[in-house]
Formats: C-alpha cells, sequence, structure tokens
C-alpha cells in the first residue's frame, strides 16, 4: 500500500513495516468482530448524549432524538408492546449491545438502516456509520443521501460506481429508477436474490418510460422508441437486450413462482445485475435526457 493511500494512514508500525500482515477486505455477507465493536460504540456514544442521572441515581434516556428512535425501535423494529418499553441507559445497552454482537450480519445491517432512516436520526451518526464501514473495510457500503442505503460493495469503484449513478438519478428526479435500485440493495442484505434482480431491472425500465412516457414496457422496444435520431451502438444495444433478456426467461425472476427459491441465481448474479443496472440506467439518462 502506497503512503498516497489514504488507508496507509492507519496502518499500525508493525503493519507498515511487514511485521503483522495488512488489513484485506471482508466478504459480502461477513461482518468482523472488530466492525460490531466499532458499530456498537457508534450508538453507544451517539445514545449517550440524550442520557441524564436522576436525583435517585437512575440513569436513563429522556431527550429527543434518542428517546424516540430507540422507541420506535422498540414497537416498530422488535415488534415489541409500548407497554413494555423502558428507557433507563442499562436496559439499552443489555438489549442493542447483544443484538449488534450476536444478531446475523444482515439484522445488523436491518436495524442500523432503520436507525438512518429515522426521521430524527442526527447526520453525525449516519458519516460515523458510513466511515465505521470504510475503516473496517465491509463489502458495503453506506449511502448518505436521500434514503439512507447500505450497498454491498465489494471494491471501491464499485461502490463510486452505483453511488454516482443514484446521485445523477435523484438530482435529476428520477425517483422510481432510485427507489427500485434502493429496493434491489435490500433484497440482497436479505438473500432474496431473484427480487434483487427484478428490482434492478425494474430500475431501467423506469427510466426507459420516464424518458418516453409512450415507450412500451418491454425494454428492447422501449429502446427502439429512445433511439430515434440518437442511436445506441449495435454491440452494446445487442448486450443490454441479452441481458434483460436473460431476466425475462430465468424461471422465477419475471414471472411469479410459488416458491421463488426455484430461481436460478445468487448472491452473484444479483450484485451484478444491481452494478449492471445502476451503470446501463445511469447511461440512458446522459444519453437521453433533453
Amino acid at each position: 500500500m502506497s503512503n498516497n493511500d489514504p488507508d496507509s494512514e492507519r496502518l499500525s508500525f508493525s503493519q507498515r513495516w511487514g511485521y503483522e500482515k495488512l488489513p484485506s477486505p471482508l466478504k459480502l455477507e461477513e461482518i468482523s468482530r472488530e466492525a460490531r465493536t466499532r458499530l456498537w460504540n457508534n450508538l453507544y456514544e451517539a445514545v449517550e448524549h440524550s442520557s441524564t442521572v436522576s436525583s435517585y441515581g437512575y440513569k436513563h434516556i429522556d431527550s429527543s432524538p434518542w428517546f424516540n428512535i430507540l422507541r420506535d425501535l422498540h414497537v416498530y423494529f422488535l415488534n415489541l408492546g409500548l407497554d413494555n418499553f423502558n428507557d433507563s441507559h442499562e436496559n439499552f445497552i443489555k438489549k442493542y449491545k447483544n443484538l449488534i454482537y450476536k444478531f446475523e450480519f444482515n439484522k445488523v445491517f436491518d436495524l442500523l438502516q432503520y436507525i438512518m432512516r429515522h426521521p430524527e436520526c442526527p447526520s453525525s451518526f449516519v458519516n460515523n456509520v458510513a466511515e465505521t464501514f470504510k475503516q473496517c473495510r465491509l463489502a458495503y457500503i453506506v449511502r448518505k443521501e436521500s434514503l439512507v442505503t447500505i450497498f454491498p460493495a465489494i471494491t471501491k469503484t464499485e461502490g463510486e460506481t452505483i453511488l454516482g449513478a443514484l446521485k445523477q438519478l435523484h438530482e435529476n428526479e428520477f425517483y422510481g429508477a432510485e427507489t427500485h435500485l434502493q429496493n434491489a440493495s435490500d433484497s440482497i442484505n436479505q438473500g432474496n436474490h431473484a427480487n434483487s434482480i427484478r428490482e434492478s431491472i425494474h430500475a431501467v425500465e423506469s427510466v426507459a418510460r420516464k424518458l418516453d412516457p409512450k415507450a412500451s414496457n418491454s425494454l428492447d422496444k422501449a429502446l427502439k422508441a429512445l433511439e430515434d435520431g440518437n442511436p445506441i451502438h449495435p454491440a452494446l444495444k445487442e448486450a443490454l437486450i441479452k441481458l434483460y433478456g436473460y431476466t425475462s426467461n430465468e424461471e422465477g425472476i419475471r414471472h411469479s413462482l410459488i416458491d421463488e427459491s426455484q430461481a436460478n441465481v445468487g448472491m452473484d448474479e444479483a450484485i451484478f445485475m444491481l452494478g449492471a443496472c445502476a451503470s446501463f440506467s445511469s447511461y440512458l439518462l446522459r444519453k437521453y435526457k433533453a
């Protein structure tokens, strides 16, 4: 790792001079003990500022935003009765420290994403979680703009491509396509790969239809309508149509099944389609937006 790389500043003496191995990126569906600890510290530090000690020595969370966030987590995320909500600081530690250390990786992300999407969540907490993902080399990236979403991104370049496409869609008010890509990411994190591919391709269809409201729901016909006077390179167009055709032919992706586990797709296909459709959506927007 070069000294010009920002990550080099985080290396220990032993790592820099070869006495210990350099930290390597984690794989998808992995979350290290270090990452869990740092994420817990992010949450603990944020909630600590909303805690006070009563005259009876009882430390509790009594001010916004964290009182409201934790109450909503209790009721809507954990699906527990409001009458059982306990605002004590000790209860907060017992409950959420255990969840962050014991939950499967996707449930940890569900918890964090629920908090970060809460209307009262401070931006500082979102920034700290995003930085923790980066520092701990998780194979995921936090999109901080618009609706906060945790996206799979094995490489930094892959993450930047997806975030760049989402930024472009949002700035040009292509909110339907933006939402489909966010849903595709959520489905990957939940292990629903067939649904993720459906959502990814819906994003492309949404862009095509918004660019030309008269365009057909079928992507190949929509592209023909868009191409009037500004054709797509034939080889690229053929590749795009074949990619779309794959989702139509693979059982369980484009057509509902009673048991969607029959769809012959996995995480690799879902992540590929997310990146491909994000790039495809961005390409269509750049080429055809008036």
